[in-house]
């Protein structure tokens, strides 16, 4: 549940569904709690979108550090109508056995138009979250809408539950303006709140409530054959119960082109918004780094 870094990095996403594949990735993370996280993956995907995924993860801060392995099945299903992205297994972190899994489905309604629905259960990665073997679970429903070829909007209102017992209720959207569409320049509005049934949980940042909105710029645009570069910024407020605080974001990628057999991608983010299972919100900084490919064979 740290900050996403651009997209998903279930494993079969990237490749077509008409070939096996075998995909690697790499992730790494840094924050100003001096938390660090590493992550590999590897696996296989068929031709009939189902395959194994195995995991490895370290986690460390000043005077502690744990790690873990997992093993999950997973499903890619992707086509004009719907996209399915699925992962189940089992998972062992700092000494807790756990199940963990992921479903995100989006069925096409109507041309630039879309619903449907995500679903995640893994562990609480903050150090008193793996030390007590903390799960969460969240559930969200997703749309986008399309309101004409420049303007559109998607949104994921839903809930968390963490195994402590406290419940989070949250919503985010983001709102979007094509400004050039020959370069994929694009403004945006984001926005995201949240609120906790039992706050102030101590493995994890949890607010009463919380809300953010920000302005930004981001770019889509080849610059190369079978290169893409993605990057964007932004700029805006966060307000946590009785205190608030200027946040921003940025992040740069590049990736290969959507046509290519060989798929790959390389990127870098940075923020200072309060991280949703960091210990603090203000003064805080998150930077990630991720590396994939994927390959047919």
């Amino acid at each position: 549940m740290k900050p996403a870094l651009i997209g998903s990095l279930l494993l079969c996403a990237a490749a077509s569904a008409a070939s096996q594949t075998i995909t690697g990735s790499l992730h790494a993370s840094h924050d100003s709690d001096a938390f660090n996280e590493r992550k590999q993956t590897l696996g296989y995907a068929g031709a009939d979108g189902w395959g194994v995924k195995a995991g490895a993860v370290q986690y460390a801060k000043p005077g502690w550090s744990t790690a873990g392995t997992s093993l999950v099945g997973t499903y890619h299903e992707e086509n004009a109508q719907r996209q399915v992205n699925a992962t189940l297994g089992l998972a062992s972190v700092a000494q807790h056995g756990l199940w963990v899994g992921s479903v995100d489905y989006l069925q096409a309604l109507q041309p630039g138009t879309s619903w449907g629905v995500s679903v995640e259960r893994d562990a609480v990665n903050s150090q008193l979250g793996l030390q007590r073997g903390l799960t969460y679970t969240a559930l969200a429903l997703v749309a986008d809408h399309a309101f004409n070829n420049r303007f559109g909007v998607g949104f994921s209102g839903g809930v968390t539950a963490f195994s402590n017992d406290n419940q989070r209720l949250q919503l985010r959207t983001r709102w979007s303006y094509s400004l050039d569409e020959a370069y994929g320049f694009n403004a945006y509005l984001k926005t995201r709140s949240y609120r906790h049934s039992q706050p102030n949980q101590p493995e994890y940042f949890s607010p009463n409530h919380l809300h953010e909105a920000a302005l930004g710029l981001s770019v889509r645009l080849a610059v190369a054959d079978n290169v893409v570069l993605n990057a964007s910024l932004d700029a805006g407020q966060q307000w946590v119960d009785a205190g608030s605080q200027a946040i921003w974001s940025a992040l740069v990628g590049l990736s290969s082109g959507r046509g290519s057999s060989t798929q790959w991608k390389v990127g870098l983010e940075t923020s200072n918004s309060a991280s949703q299972l960091s210990s603090q919100s203000d003064a805080y900084r998150y930077t990630s780094a991720v590396a994939q490919l994927t390959v047919p064979w």
